[in-house]
């Protein structure tokens, strides 16, 4: 089986975990404040959105260059305001476009990684600070953050269904 294949395949599975477990909640449950930390269900995906995209839109370039991206800088300056930011600029969404725009992000990072090819997926130590592969840094980044988020959320669910 290829990089690529295996790669497009635990992410997939990652994020089928995650939609499995919210897909048929009412909107309420999804949109309620304070479920995970400040967060609503709503506002993970927003920011798992955020995540995905900035990943979808640095790899190319970090890929070719090696040169850390300007974004963890932002990020790390102030996470929590970015992360602020990101999700309040998804506020408006409905929670069924929010799903729409979790879909979109994770075709489009699969767009990407595809155009990558196996050869540059399978590169490793791509850049200083990371001894792996592209593909192993991918599922780290991407699918890893998902994962964590993930358990959040089935925790906040558990919390919806007890009330």
């Amino acid at each position: 089986m290829s990089t690529m294949t295996n790669l497009t395949d635990s992410l997939n599975q990652e994020r089928a975990v995650l939609i499995d477990a919210i897909k048929d909640l009412p909107d309420d449950f999804l949109e309620r404040k304070g479920v995970i930390g400040e967060w609503s269900i709503k506002n993970v995906l927003a920011h798992l959105v955020s995540w995905e995209r900035a990943v979808t839109d640095f790899l190319p370039e970090r890929i070719a260059t090696g040169v850390r991206p300007a974004i963890f800088a932002v990020i790390s300056d102030d996470e929590d305001g970015w992360n602020a930011k990101q999700v309040a600029s998804r506020e408006h969404l409905t929670v069924r476009e929010q799903f729409d725009e979790l879909q979109q992000s994770r075709q489009a990072l699969l767009q990407v990684l595809r155009a990558t090819g196996e050869e540059t997926l399978n590169r490793e130590h791509p850049w200083p600070e990371w001894k792996g592969t592209v593909a192993a840094y991918v599922l780290d980044s991407v699918g890893g953050h998902e994962s964590e988020h993930r358990e959040a959320v089935l925790a906040g669910v558990a919390r919806l269904r007890d009330v």
